[in-house]
């Protein structure tokens, strides 16, 4: 909506419920939520937890699937000024324990499904003092969040919220010995919305498919926000499974998403894609891993158009993309977001020739805040007005970036630098392999060795991994392939759902040892 005057995310469900309160916001199996209805829910879920006794720049917990309740728990939390920290779905007691504390968190909400897994949580983090669940309707439950909704006060005080304010803090899978909390403001997370509207090219006609959680940055700040900056139609499913989200792209018309490429191959490959009207989607953005030729040529030939490659990190969502019209390059994560610079520099903070790697800088409106008490790793991350990302790229002649390694990730073997992801791309391609890992672990010799572990294919006969080692000698220079080799039932996966590699690094050299 152009003629939106928004300084807090508060505004936008404001300024739609009173210009477009009968335009539909939210589609959920057999629910149409317009924005009226919607602003109607955040003021009552807002009245709940003030009732509750949060108040501004207080922590609270989400603990949901996408459904519309996270989201309008989300906002009621906004407008009170008060800071989401998401808890991933997928994540066990000790990683649920270490976020809500280190965050103080004071209230947990959740849906039923978590609530056993969360249950007395108060006893071991301090600063929580109490857990809902969205438990059915009809449950008595006295902690049942719906008791709580139907009792909020009618009316109530809301305190004044600024754009600087802390709005959300996403705890990082854990790159880093602990997990890290991003914090993005009020400001930061409507700088974005902006952006990518305008970079993925949104408007209110859109019916964009959440096909990621929105607990994490992707589903809310590439999706969420963005559509509800629009003013268009947000389509959630709750099971995150490929058929699932086929089936909603058939009966939603859904013509824009965004996904990771795991995700996507599982979508392509299900015998529903070929029964399926996916004739309606216009725009799939993918991003969050590395993506595979053979994606980009199946997708083609299901689709009949290019799939759009993005590229971010939870510091600053989406600051690279390919765009639906205009400029667009397949195996490239495309250009600077609208408003976003970048910065290509080597080790001495210089900048990079064209073609030549370095470490992307990011500077912009949409960058975090900071990491969550944490003043040290704050300090490393941003520097001189700008983001240090980690992620090593090239630039070319057309200002198209090509991502290359994260810097923590590059294997040095034998004074040789070998990306890791080169190394899996190749082994990948191998007919009898579904899926690939490359580690390296120390050696007093070459300085590292290379260790891969492989998935194979369900319905495939596994080769000697020796065969597999030989066939990949003749794709790549004999210091890229792997000295040790090691097949896996399943390659271990983090909570959101990429390769688990600080878990393979620790088994790699323990077998290597």
């Amino acid at each position: 909506m152009s003629d939106m005057q928004a300084t807090v995310l508060d505004d936008l469900i404001r300024h739609h419920a009173e210009k477009i309160p009968d335009r539909t916001a939210i589609l959920f199996q057999n629910q149409s939520i317009s924005y009226g209805d919607f602003n109607h829910d955040v003021s009552r879920a807002a009245r709940m937890l003030h009732g509750l006794g949060i108040k501004h720049g207080e922590r609270v917990g989400l603990m949901f699937p996408n459904c519309p309740e996270i989201l309008f728990l989300y906002f009621a939390c906004f407008r009170l000024g008060v800071v989401v920290v998401p808890v991933n779905t997928r994540y066990k007691r000790r990683e649920i324990e270490y976020a809500l504390d280190h965050s103080e968190c004071r209230l947990l909400l959740v849906d039923q499904q978590f609530y056993a897994g969360v249950e007395k949580l108060e006893d071991s983090v301090s600063s929580l003092t109490r857990i809902l669940a969205l438990f059915e309707k009809t449950d008595q439950h006295e902690d049942n969040l719906h008791l709580h909704l139907e009792n909020a006060a009618s009316k109530i005080d809301l305190p004044q919220v600024h754009p600087e304010d802390p709005a959300v803090i996403f705890y990082t899978s854990g790159s880093t010995s602990r997990p890290k909390g991003v914090t993005h403001t009020h400001f930061s997370l409507l700088a974005n919305a902006g952006i990518q509207v305008a970079t993925r090219e949104i408007d209110e006609k859109t019916i964009w498919l959440v096909s990621t959680g929105v607990g994490y940055v992707a589903g809310l700040s590439g999706v969420t926000l963005p559509a509800f900056r629009a003013g268009c139609a947000l389509v959630l499913v709750p099971e995150l499974e490929a058929d699932d989200l086929l089936q909603a792209i058939d009966r939603f018309h859904v013509d824009t998403t965004l996904v990771l490429p795991t995700m996507l191959l599982e979508m392509l490959e299900s015998p529903l894609a070929d029964k399926l009207n996916l004739s309606s989607m216009k725009a799939c953005f993918v991003a969050g891993d590395e993506c595979s030729h053979d994606l980009y040529q199946r997708f083609r030939k299901r689709m009949g158009h290019d799939l759009l490659q993005a590229f971010g990190m939870t510091e600053c969502e989406g600051y690279l993309s390919n765009r639906p019209s205009g400029s667009n390059r397949n195996c490239t994560v495309g250009k600077p977001a609208e408003g976003i610079q970048l910065r290509l520099v080597d080790g001495d903070g210089n900048d990079v020739s064209e073609g030549e790697e370095g470490e992307i800088l990011i500077r912009g409106d949409s960058v975090m805040k900071g990491y969550w008490e944490d003043p040290e790793n704050t300090r490393e991350a941003l520097r001189d007005g700008w983001l240090y990302s980690g992620d090593v790229a090239t630039c070319d002649k057309d200002g198209f970036y090509t991502f290359r390694e994260r810097i923590r990730e590059i294997i040095i073997h034998g004074g040789s630098n070998v990306g890791p992801h080169e190394v899996e791309d190749v082994i990948d391609s191998h007919p009898n392999v579904k899926e690939s890992c490359v580690v390296g672990v120390p050696d007093p010799h070459y300085g590292a060795v290379l260790v891969a572990y492989v998935e194979w294919e369900p319905d495939s006969s596994p080769v000697e991994l020796s065969d597999l080692q030989a066939w990949l000698g003749k794709h790549l220079a004999a210091y890229k392939v792997p000295d040790y080799w090691h097949e896996v039932k399943r390659l271990p996966k983090t909570a959101t759902g990429k390769i688990d590699r600080k878990s393979l690094h620790i088994r790699a050299e323990t077998e290597t040892s």
